[in-house]
């Protein structure tokens, strides 16, 4: 509760100050940026968590280092293998999410008649897809002009470190 309550002030004053700055191009990324720290929390509110302390500590180190170190700071800028790295972990992160939901949707007494390898395929699938989703994102972005223009290259080595990140978990 409190990493998500600290993490949705400092990124609604973020997204306060670019407004009151008159930068009103990068909105949507600030108000994107609350509401993914506001998940956790709106979890809490209906108090459907199937996740562990370490998963939502893990969320919000990711969001740490992408919205905090990558964007504000600009790590994207400044190091090109920022954003390959995020993709891994992000698409590793994702696995252990899909891993936590298919723990919480089936019961404990069909868990032993179900292959090892239909369940890493349902993890590594539930990875997969969470790239998929936030490439399509990055690209609506950069069709919206939220988002800096993305090219082929760009989006495939982030498509195959999603790929690996889910391989890998």
């Amino acid at each position: 509760m409190f990493l998500s309550i600290t993490f949705v002030a400092i990124m609604s004053s973020i997204f306060i100050r670019e407004s009151l700055n008159g930068d009103f191009s990068s909105w949507p990324d600030a108000l994107g940026r609350v509401l993914c720290s506001a998940l956790p929390l709106s979890l809490l509110v209906v108090k459907k968590i199937p996740f562990n302390l370490y998963l939502i500590i893990s969320y919000y180190l990711l969001l740490f280092c992408t919205f905090f170190l990558g964007a504000i700071l600009k790590f994207y800028d400044r190091f090109h293998w920022w954003d390959t790295m995020l993709h891994f972990f992000g698409s590793a992160f994702m696995a252990f999410v899909g891993l936590a939901i298919y723990k919480l949707l089936l019961p404990n007494r069909l868990e032993k008649g179900i292959s090892r390898w239909m369940v890493f395929l349902f993890v590594f699938s539930f990875a997969v897809t969470g790239s998929v989703l936030w490439e399509s994102a990055e690209f609506a972005g950069a069709v919206l002009g939220t988002m800096e223009e993305d090219n082929n290259r760009d989006t495939m080595t982030d498509l195959l470190m999603g790929v690996a990140g889910g391989i890998v978990s």
